[in-house]
Parts: C-alpha cells; structure tokens; sequence
C-alpha cells in the first residue's frame, strides 16, 4: 500500500490538526520532501509537533521516513506514467548498453520530479554570491568532486576543493565564513570526518549544499539545503549519472545569474590556460 492510500485509509482516526497535516501531504508532496518538519508545519498552519504526531499516527518512525516515504510514491507515479513510452523504445534497442542508458535517463526523469525549483534558486544564488566556493567529495563522490571543482575554476575565482587527508584542510576550514558556500558530496551513511567539518562549518554560518543518497544521511541536520538523489534500491552507478547531470543543471542555473559575467571570466581562463600552454611547450623546446 502506497503513503498516499495509507493516508487515505486512516485519515478519518486522525485529529483535526493531523488531517490538516495530511491534506497537506497528499496535496504538496514535494514540498514535503524539500522542507523540514516545522516548515511543513507553518505552511498546512499546525505546530511542528503536530506534524511529528502525524507521522507516529501513520506508523512511521518520524518525519524523515515520512518523506522517503513520499519519496518512493512519487518515483512509482512517476513510472507508471512513463511504462508505455519506455517499453516501445525498449522493443526498438534492446541490447544491454541500451538498456543501461535507458535506466539512467529513467533515474534522472524520477529526481526531477523529487527536485523542488526554490532550493535549485537558492543554491545557484549562494554559489553566485559566495566570496569562495569550498567542495568536499567522500570516497565514491571525490572524484566527481574534483569534477565539479575543475569546471568551477573555469567559471569563476576562489574555488577549493577540501580533501580530508591533506594538512591545508585546517586552515581552508578555518578560512570560511558567513559569505562562503560549501558544496557537500556525500553518500556514505557514517563518516565522522564529514560530520564534524559541516558541523563547524555551520557555526561558522557557511551556506552548505548538501547532495546526498539518502534522506537519513547523518548531515541532513547541519545543511542550509538537501538534496536527496537516488533511491534505497539503487546502486552507486545508478546515482553517478544522475549526480552529474544534477550538478551540470546547477552549474547552468548559477550561470544564469550573470551569464555575460560567467562567459567573461570563462574566455579569460582560457586564454591564460592557452599562453600557459604555450609557455610550456616553449621551454620543452628550449626557445629560452
């Protein structure tokens, strides 16, 4: 049975305030999903205790299974919309490297629909805005860390990349403030030295995008925004392309903030990364 017939089926023994809750719910579940407990809480104009009580009403642990739960609905939903236009291109490519690339753009439509547009404005704005970008990738995701970092300097200036085993990353920590966005890339449920940067972080005011796998990812609490892609029954390599096709969205979303800045900055990196270039292959030859 799905969270929405479930609310259905027991919205009747639910209290006037829970009722509200549900409403809610089943009207606005990607709002759900994109705010807090006491957000969702104001918005359906209830307390946020109200909205927990909901939670334990439906026989959830809390209100984080309540959005995984939301979660999953909407990924079904999504599915079955789609399960005709997907099969026929399946009888027409039927071959494993087709039906690896269809799953993919299959995982990336389903996050779409899971992405609220406000966070999205929010975190371009932040990257925009920042005096400095710091990015910080654990284990699978630290290479596309190191990704989004690169293409990052190609945009704009003051971008680092933190890497928990380098002696700089006290000092970079210490070097954040309140005008400093954090990009967080993190799919790992327990990591310590994860928690404990986005910690300080925070109270040192930093806006921290955090980009996760899970909705019970141990630094949802510390993060300005959270971003949930991927589901329980996918693997690492279905979430990879989804991230980057992600990532290359909110990139193209901070751009179109000031997009002759971007284009600006992005012809003089070139440049300088050509007479570089240049010089090198000068030196190679023994010209000077």
């Amino acid at each position: 049975m799905s969270i929405h017939e479930d609310i259905k089926k027991r919205f009747v023994r639910l209290s006037k305030g829970q009722r509200k809750v549900a409403q809610f719910v089943m009207d606005n579940p990607t709002t759900v999903i994109a705010n807090g407990a006491a957000e969702v809480g104001r918005l359906a104009n209830v307390s946020e205790s109200t909205v927990i009580r909901f939670c334990y009403a439906m026989d959830l642990s809390g209100y984080v299974e309540l959005q995984e739960e939301i979660r999953g609905y909407i990924i079904s939903q999504d599915a079955g919309a789609n399960l005709q236009s997907t099969y026929t291109v399946k009888k027409l490519t039927n071959s494993s490297f087709s039906r690896v690339m269809q799953r993919d753009s299959q995982n990336i439509q389903e996050t779409i629909q899971l992405i609220n547009d406000q966070q999205i404005q929010k975190s371009s704005t932040w990257m925009h805005e920042a005096d400095s970008i710091y990015i910080l990738g654990t284990r699978q995701a630290a290479s596309v860390a190191n990704w989004l970092s690169n293409t990052l300097k190609t945009l704009r200036s003051n971008i680092k990349q933190l890497r928990l085993d380098s002696d700089e990353v006290l000092n970079q920590i210490n070097s954040m403030g309140e005008h400093t966005t954090l990009i967080v890339l993190s799919f790992d449920q327990q990591l310590m030295e994860i928690q404990t940067i986005v910690e300080i972080a925070k109270m040192k005011k930093v806006k921290i995008i955090a980009i996760t796998g899970t909705a019970f990812s141990p630094i949802r609490e510390y993060a300005s925004t959270l971003f949930v892609l991927g589901t329980k029954n996918q693997s690492s390599l279905d979430i990879v392309p989804v991230l980057f096709s992600f990532l290359h969205a909110l990139l193209e979303e901070m751009i179109s903030q000031n997009k002759e800045q971007y284009e600006k900055y992005q012809q003089s990196y070139e440049q300088v990364d050509s007479n570089v270039l240049f010089l090198d292959t000068a030196r190679m030859k023994q010209v000077f």
